[in-house]
């Protein structure tokens, strides 16, 4: 692949790319080196890519391997998985002029976040790459080389334990 090739695929694709690093990592510091190392690794299997083919799939495809692969690094290191920071994501938008329903919305925002960053790690991927990525679960079935039918039951799973957590923090659902 030509450094050509390789800039006008970062200019097209790394923001999207480094907002989902963001929601995987949770943490800027984290998010950044995922998104390099996304890249890294894209530029050394660059010829396996499908030119025709989805290049945003691909891409997220290496973000996700690489996130699994150093989350099994931490876990067999046995060190502490940092804190999901989610309050400081800039994605809850709200109302500009209504200071309340701001105020409103940004909790139900946190409280949603929060019940994300709780749930395992296989539906937490389904869950951020549908909903903040706006993939089709046949899509994800592709990123993550794994059933359609897996991604409905863990998007479903994930819609239950969300629910359930929402329950519990008293809204009606």
């Amino acid at each position: 692949m030509s450094s050509q090739e390789m800039e006008q695929i970062i200019q097209e694709y790394g923001d999207d790319v480094y907002r989902f690093c963001f929601h995987l990592t949770g943490s800027r510091e984290e998010a950044d080196d995922l998104y390099q190392d996304t890249f890294v690794k894209a530029i050394q299997i660059g010829h396996r890519l499908d030119r025709g083919g989805n290049i945003r799939s691909f891409l997220m495809g290496i973000s996700v391997n690489l996130w699994k692969n150093r989350r099994k690094k931490d876990k067999r290191r046995r060190e502490l998985v940092p804190e999901v920071s989610y309050e400081s994501a800039e994605w809850v938008i709200t109302a500009q002029n209504d200071p309340l329903g701001n105020i409103l919305e940004q909790e139900v925002g946190r409280d949603v976040m929060t019940a994300v960053k709780q749930l395992p790690d296989k539906q937490r991927v389904v869950v951020l790459l549908h909903y903040t990525q706006d993939y089709s679960t046949g899509e994800i079935a592709g990123i993550l080389h794994i059933p359609r039918g897996t991604v409905l039951s863990r998007l479903a799973k994930a819609r239950q334990n969300i629910r359930s957590y929402l329950e519990g923090r008293g809204y009606e659902i």
